[in-house]
C-alpha cells in the first residue's frame, strides 16, 4: 500500500468567519447539528485505520474546515498521541492544517512548533483586497487578525505558507497581490480561483474564465523576474514538474483522481473536498476501513477523469492538461463529461508562458545538482511516529 492521505474536517463546515465565497456552508444541509466536533472514538478509528492501511508507509493528515482550530488545542494534542500510539517505529507522519489564522495564540504555536505542523494561512492580499471577501460575521474585515496570527507563527518558528483565494472583484490585482506577498517575505504561495454554482447558475463572486486567464498571465509576468523567480507558486511549480518529469503533485494534472479521501467530523467519507455531497458519500469509517474507502474513491470517482472530450484530445496542450479538475468540469454546467470551466483560461495562459517555462526547464536540466525550489508542501519537515 502506498502512503495514505486524508483531508479531515474535525468541526465540519463550522467557522468563526463568514467569507463571501465560502462553499463549505452548503454542507450544513448534510450535517445540521450544532456540535460538529469529531468524537474521540471516531478520531481514534480514523488514525488507527490509516496507520494500519499504510502498512509502515507515510500517512499524511491534512486538517481543514470550516476552521479546524475550533476543535481546540487539546483535540490536536490527542491527535499526536494517537499517531504515536498507532504508528510503527520510524513510520513517517505529516500533519498540515489550513486556517484563517484569527484564532492563533501561544498554545497553538507551541503545539505546531513541537510537532512540526505545516500551517497554511488564508490571506488574499493587502488589506483592501483581503477584506473584500474575508470578513467576520459582523461584516468587519479580518486582515489585522490574520497578520497578527502570522506574526505569532514567525516568532514561534512555525513553518507556514500562504493560500490566496481569487474572486471576481480581486482578480484584476495579480501584480499587486504578488508584490505584497514578496514585500512581507512570503515565498510559498498558492492561488485558488473561487467558483461555485447555485440553482444552476454560477455565483456572483466567481471569477470568470477570461479573468482567470488574464490573472494567471499577469501573475506569471510578476513571478518571472527575468528567469529568476523569487517565490514558489504551486501551479507554476506543478507545470515545471510536468515539463521535467511528466507528472506533478497536484491532482489537477493527474490522469485520475482518488489519491486521498475527505473525512467529515461524523466519520463519513467523500472522494474530494469539492464533492461533499449525498450522491458521493463513500461510506463511514464505522462500517468500512480506510483502505476500502480509498478504493471506493478511486473506482467510483477517480476514473471519471479519464473521459476526455474529443476536442480536448486534439488540443495542443493535451500533454500537460488532462481537462483539469473534476470540480471545474462539474461547476460549468453540472456535468463531469464536458470541458472544464477554465479551458479558455489555460488556452490563454499556456501559449503566453510556455516558452519561458521551457527556458526554466532547460536551465534546471543543465544545472548539476540544482533543483527548482520545492514547494512548502514538499519541503515540510516530517515528524516520525514512535
Amino acid at each position: 500500500m502506498n502512503k495514505v492521505e486524508l483531508l479531515i474536517k474535525p468541526v465540519s463546515y463550522q467557522c468563526n468567519l463568514e467569507c463571501t465565497y465560502c462553499f463549505y456552508q452548503k454542507t450544513a444541509d448534510l450535517y445540521p447539528n450544532r456540535n460538529l466536533r469529531m468524537r474521540p472514538d471516531i478520531l481514534e478509528k480514523m488514525i488507527s485505520q490509516s496507520m494500519k492501511t499504510a502498512d509502515g508507509e507515510a500517512c499524511v493528515f491534512s486538517w481543514q474546515g470550516g476552521e479546524p482550530l475550533l476543535a481546540g488545542v487539546e483535540f490536536f494534542r490527542q491527535v499526536v498521541e494517537l499517531q504515536k500510539k498507532w504508528g510503527r517505529p520510524g513510520q513517517i507522519v505529516s500533519n498540515t492544517i489550513q486556517t484563517n489564522a484569527t484564532l492563533l495564540n501561544r498554545s497553538w504555536i507551541s503545539l505546531f512548533h513541537e510537532y512540526n505542523f505545516l500551517v497554511g494561512v488564508s490571506l488574499d492580499g493587502p488589506r483592501h483586497i483581503h477584506d473584500y471577501y474575508r470578513r467576520q460575521r459582523s461584516g468587519q474585515g479580518t486582515f489585522d487578525q490574520v497578520v497578527k496570527g502570522i506574526r505569532l507563527l514567525r516568532e514561534g518558528r512555525v513553518e507556514f505558507n500562504i493560500l490566496s483565494t481569487i474572486g471576481r472583484k480581486t482578480a484584476q490585482h495579480a501584480d499587486k497581490i504578488y508584490r505584497f506577498f514578496l514585500s512581507q517575505g512570503f515565498h510559498y504561495l498558492q492561488f485558488i480561483p473561487a467558483v461555485d454554482r447555485s440553482h444552476g447558475k454560477i455565483q456572483q463572486f466567481s471569477i470568470v474564465p477570461s479573468q482567470y486567464g488574464d490573472f494567471l498571465c499577469a501573475l506569471f509576468d510578476a513571478w518571472w523576474n527575468h528567469g529568476s523567480p523569487a517565490a514558489s507558486i504551486r501551479l507554476f511549480d506543478n507545470i515545471l514538474e510536468m515539463l521535467l518529469y511528466g507528472r506533478a503533485g497536484s491532482c489537477m494534472f493527474k490522469p485520475e483522481c482518488g489519491e486521498y479521501i475527505v473525512i467529515e467530523s461524523s466519520g463519513d467519507a467523500y472522494p474530494c473536498d469539492f464533492f461533499v455531497r449525498r450522491e458521493w458519500k463513500l461510506g463511514n469509517i464505522g462500517e468500512a476501513n480506510v483502505g476500502q474507502l480509498l478504493e471506493r474513491a478511486r473506482s467510483r470517482f477517480g476514473r471519471l477523469k479519464r473521459h476526455i472530450p474529443s476536442d480536448c484530445d486534439r488540443c495542443r496542450w493535451r500533454f500537460i492538461c488532462p481537462n483539469g479538475c473534476l470540480w471545474f468540469r462539474w461547476v460549468k454546467n453540472g456535468s463531469m463529461l464536458d470541458k472544464g470551466y477554465f479551458c479558455e483560461s489555460y488556452k490563454r495562459f499556456f501559449p503566453y508562458t510556455m516558452e519561458r517555462f521551457e527556458k526554466l526547464r532547460d536551465f534546471i536540466l543543465v544545472q548539476t545538482g540544482h533543483q527548482f525550489p520545492r514547494t512548502r508542501e514538499q519541503d515540510s519537515r516530517l515528524s516520525r511516529a514512535t
